[in-house]
């Protein structure tokens, strides 16, 4: 399954131009739902072609938690896409996010497997 950012991988831009399109993607997506969108994204077919474990791991946590500490969002919604990965860390990433927010939505468009659907399973709706 191809994913959407795969989609704009393959257009070769430069990263300042994939990093300002998603940018400006993820702009109007808030303004439309009015709710806040974090993305976070596998390389996967960069896994799968090189043998690089891309799955999710404790530091992806630590990042996310990181990341979204000081949101004073009350909605959040989550784009996620991963082959799969720590269960622990799954488990952990869910807590956070349902202590955080007070609405945890998930948006699919490629694979949450394993770890993913895990996480997945832990939001008030899964968007796919």
């Amino acid at each position: 399954m191809a994913s959407i950012l795969n989609e704009y991988l393959s257009k070769r831009l430069s990263f300042l131009d994939l990093q300002s399109e998603l940018q400006r993607l993820i702009k109007l997506y808030n303004t439309h739902t009015g709710r806040y969108m974090f993305v976070y994204a596998a390389d996967i077919n960069k896994g799968r072609t090189r043998g690089i474990d891309v799955g999710m791991v404790q530091d992806d946590f630590y990042s996310i938690q990181d990341v979204l500490r000081e949101s004073s969002q009350r909605k959040i919604d989550f784009y996620i896409e991963t082959p799969g990965g720590s269960g622990e860390a799954a488990e952990e990433i869910a807590k956070f996010l349902r202590k955080k927010f007070d609405e945890v939505n998930f948006v699919i468009a490629g694979e949450a497997k394993s770890a993913g659907t895990i996480l997945v399973l832990s939001g008030n709706n899964i968007y796919i």
